[in-house]
């Protein structure tokens, strides 16, 4: 639904809110189970402390000599103590004036001992669990100083007392965690347990949000640093639709933008560099050839007719001939157009129509718009691709004697395939000559992505194979 989409948390604004909302209500569950435990474990020790404190027989005192016999007198020895102990216990214990009120539940209860025999107690009946305990502790026939009985998150503490003359008295407090909910005044406790609870809850949100937060950054942080390293590769991930992960996803572009820029400058720069190669090679070592093979020529003429000398004349112009034939193949290759200037169709295109323009040899390319688009992100590879169809392409003029030529990329599942097939009379790979280039093309293919070369010769003629990895990025597939 289209509404529930705008009600997800996208700022970080609303996040915070969000957060702290959620801090909030665990904080204050946790706490609150933290307070009823606290609670219950310092009223129990309070009230250990005041039934140990108590002089019962003092608070029994202001009923005077009793007749335990008779029920009134009896009854109203048992509420002297109670109340007695009440006003003892508001003034001496926290919170101890709030369980007082509910001495009507028979929360509190003093039971008056004639000798070991029950002979009357305080109304209203006990709690249960305090009647059990009261039970208990009249049933083991002696005192045996304060007495907890547990249930749950309830528990009665017992204690047995001499009031004198062979007299005693069973008092019991019954404590619940709900007692404390119904307290209309605040006491220290209350406030410091305030103060804690607000500390506890923007401690813990500020330290959610601090750590989720730096996390975040951490994480651009390392992708940063890869960048500065030269390593495009990397990327922010953050999936979080805030304003943190927008400057994220921007600097993701910002490293797209620098990885084509850099790559691009690495193919002119190496445009550049084999052009220069080419220059040098033509203007010096071509040139040379050329000399050598001039030279060779008047010492042919020269030769006259001395058989042995014009044999081995013959031989050298056959080796000048073949070493100005490879200048100019080298020439070739390192002045091949740039593939960064004008893409990778055309570039072939002109450097295909320079190796077999005289030649009579018709030729195609078949290149998917898919690989030309896949290249265009990824010069180096592209670059290898040209340089591999150009070695194919020239072996193929030079030793296959064939009529066509075919160059085309395809698809092939999770790889690319790039081949260059001729109608020639082919050879065999294990026995070709140094002159072929063989080595080159395997290296050339290894610095493609999982590439490998793979070549098919046969009288029909020949095929060279290259595959490699379809799924390589683009700012690291090409170094």
């Amino acid at each position: 639904m289209n509404w529930l989409r705008f009600l997800r948390p996208r700022g970080l604004f609303v996040k915070q809110v969000v957060s702290f909302f959620l801090a909030f209500i665990a904080v204050w569950f946790v706490a609150g189970m933290i307070d009823v435990w606290m609670s219950s474990a310092r009223f129990e020790r309070d009230a250990r402390g005041l039934l140990e404190r108590a002089d019962f027989a003092a608070l029994a005192a202001p009923a005077g000599r009793v007749d335990l016999a008779d029920p009134v007198a009896c009854r109203h020895l048992a509420d002297t103590v109670l109340w007695g102990l009440a006003d003892q216990g508001v003034r001496e214990v926290s919170d101890f004036v709030d369980l007082v009120a509910y001495f009507k539940d028979g929360r509190l209860s003093v039971s008056v001992l004639d000798r070991g025999r029950l002979a009357c107690a305080t109304a209203p009946a006990p709690f249960p669990l305090l009647q059990r305990a009261l039970a208990a502790e009249l049933g083991a026939g002696a005192a045996r100083g304060n007495a907890v009985l547990r249930g749950q998150d309830q528990w009665a503490l017992t204690r047995r007392v001499a009031l004198g003359g062979g007299r005693e008295a069973l008092v019991g407090i019954s404590y619940w965690p709900g007692w404390a909910t119904d307290t209309d005044y605040v006491v220290p406790y209350d406030l410091l347990r305030t103060f804690f609870y607000a500390l506890g809850i923007g401690t813990t949100f500020v330290a959610l949000w601090m750590w989720l937060l730096l996390r975040r950054v951490r994480r651009a942080t390392q992708a940063a640093d890869r960048w500065a390293e030269g390593d495009f590769s990397v990327r922010i991930a953050d999936r979080s639709r805030d304003e943190f992960s927008a400057l994220a996803e921007r600097f993701n572009r910002m490293a797209d933008a620098l990885s084509r820029s850099l790559h691009l400058e690495k193919a002119l720069g190496g445009s550049l560099e084999r052009n220069r190669i080419a220059r040098d090679l033509h203007d010096t070592a071509k040139q040379r050839s050329f000399v050598l093979g001039l030279k060779l020529a008047e010492l042919e003429h020269d030769a006259g007719g001395d058989a042995r000398l014009l044999r081995t004349v013959a031989q050298a112009r056959a080796l000048a001939d073949r070493l100005q034939q490879d200048l100019v193949d080298a020439v070739s290759g390192f002045s091949a157009p740039a593939i960064a200037e004008l893409g990778l169709r055309e570039a072939l295109s002109r450097n295909i129509d320079d190796l077999l323009g005289g030649s009579g040899i018709e030729w195609a390319l078949e290149l998917p718009a898919a690989l030309e688009r896949w290249l265009r992100e990824r010069p180096m590879l592209a670059q290898e691709l040209l340089m591999i169809a150009h070695e194919a392409v020239a072996n193929a003029r030079r030793h296959s004697g064939c009529r066509r030529v075919r160059v085309a990329g395809e698809r092939f599942g999770e790889r690319w395939l790039w081949s260059v097939e001729d109608d020639g009379r082919g050879f065999d790979p294990a026995a070709a000559p140094l002159g072929m280039g063989l080595a080159n093309l395997r290296w050339r293919a290894d610095q493609l992505p999982h590439g490998q070369v793979k070549i098919a010769s046969s009288p029909a003629g020949t095929r060279v194979r290259v595959e490699f990895d379809a799924d390589a990025p683009a700012s690291g597939a090409d170094g």
